[in-house]
């Protein structure tokens, strides 16, 4: 059985907002008439297993250190590339103590901080990182709402208590971190600013730091029997794309692409329309301009930019339209997310 399948709901949504059949009829009377060009139009989909499908790669952890001002800093195995792995790890950081995101700084990749890190890959890097990540933020912020709640019931302004400790007896269940403050969301009056409680906490010697470990639960898979569950989830998602053809110098424009992913909630919409829009892109390349050219003695030749074409402004559609699916089901993956780096590449299938 495959979970959370959306893929039916992709597609009726995609056929009405993309105008598909109407257009398909009209490219249809088009190329009875045309006479350089033809145009065709496709409605494709993909739905990507997210997982290392190496279980051990599965794994990862991450350090969270808050300082006295309230600033925090993050150390995870992920790499940077260029994808935004960091920015959404900030975002997953600050979200979890309600502060901006430009409190969280995210430190260089090291094995002196994370080791036995997998590689940031199988489009999973945010998945197993942000979780890392989660789990170390809710280690502190639990101390911190445990400190915040004996402070209010000692009706005290004073930051040093010797009964200042961890007490695991306390309910810290309506304990809120927003807005750069710490709240009761039942008690409007018992509020403390976190860089506040974050003294408090340091004076008290409550620990600031702690060390998150996160494994991908679920999967399993035995290869002889071909029976298991390789992949926490899937990432879904769908494409219509109009093309057309010059039947004499055998010209292709991708004249438009409609794109609606499933990306569960996303982590950050700037960073999964980019990487969506780029997925999309060299997938197109890769199905109509790439081409792998070796010599006689099977040196590979196309090498390099100069020798390889790879897709440019040209190559784009001249009409780009992505959209995401609401979808808040995916509660097995951090804040119910879905992973985006390699699945819109196979929408250039539908080109």
């Amino acid at each position: 059985m495959v979970e959370n399948n959306v893929l039916p709901e992709l597609f009726t949504q995609i056929e009405e907002s993309s105008n598909y059949q109407q257009r398909r009829k009209d490219i249809i009377e088009y190329n009875k008439k045309s006479g350089a060009l033809v145009k065709g139009i496709a409605l494709t989909a993909v739905k990507f297993g997210i997982s290392f499908t190496t279980r051990f790669l599965n794994q990862g952890n991450a350090l969270v250190n808050i300082h006295l001002d309230g600033s925090i800093q993050v150390s995870t195995g992920a790499t940077e590339m260029g994808q935004g792995v960091n920015s959404k790890i900030r975002g997953v950081v600050s979200e979890a103590f309600g502060i901006d995101v430009e409190d969280v700084r995210m430190m260089p990749t090291s094995t002196e901080k994370n080791a036995n890190t997998s590689a940031t890959a199988a489009s999973s890097g945010s998945d197993i990182n942000c979780a890392a990540a989660l789990i170390a933020c809710e280690k502190i912020a639990a101390r911190l709402a445990n400190l915040a709640a004996q402070s209010w019931a000692a009706n005290s302004t004073a930051e040093v208590h010797e009964e200042y400790q961890v007490n695991p007896e306390i309910d810290i269940n309506n304990i809120v971190f927003a807005g750069g403050q710490v709240f009761d969301k039942g008690d409007a009056n018992k509020t403390t600013p976190f860089s506040k409680l974050v003294k408090t906490a340091y004076l008290n010697r409550i620990s600031l730091s702690d060390y998150g470990y996160y494994k991908t639960p679920k999967i399993h898979f035995d290869y002889v029997t071909t029976k298991g569950r390789p992949f926490l989830y899937y990432t879904n998602g769908v494409a219509v794309s109009e093309v057309s053809v010059d039947k004499y110098t055998g010209e292709v424009k991708i004249l438009q692409t409609d794109i609606l992913m499933d990306l569960g909630r996303l982590l950050n919409e700037g960073i999964d329309y980019g990487q969506t829009a780029g997925g999309f892109i060299q997938g197109a390349g890769w199905v109509t301009t790439e081409k792998l050219h070796y010599d006689d003695g099977g040196k590979l030749v196309s090498h390099s930019p100069t020798t390889y074409k790879i897709p440019n402004i040209q190559d784009t559609p001249r009409v780009f339209n992505i959209d995401f699916l609401e979808n808040n089901t995916n509660t097995i993956n951090v804040r119910a997310s879905k992973a985006v780096g390699e699945p819109p590449l196979l929408l250039g299938l539908s080109v």
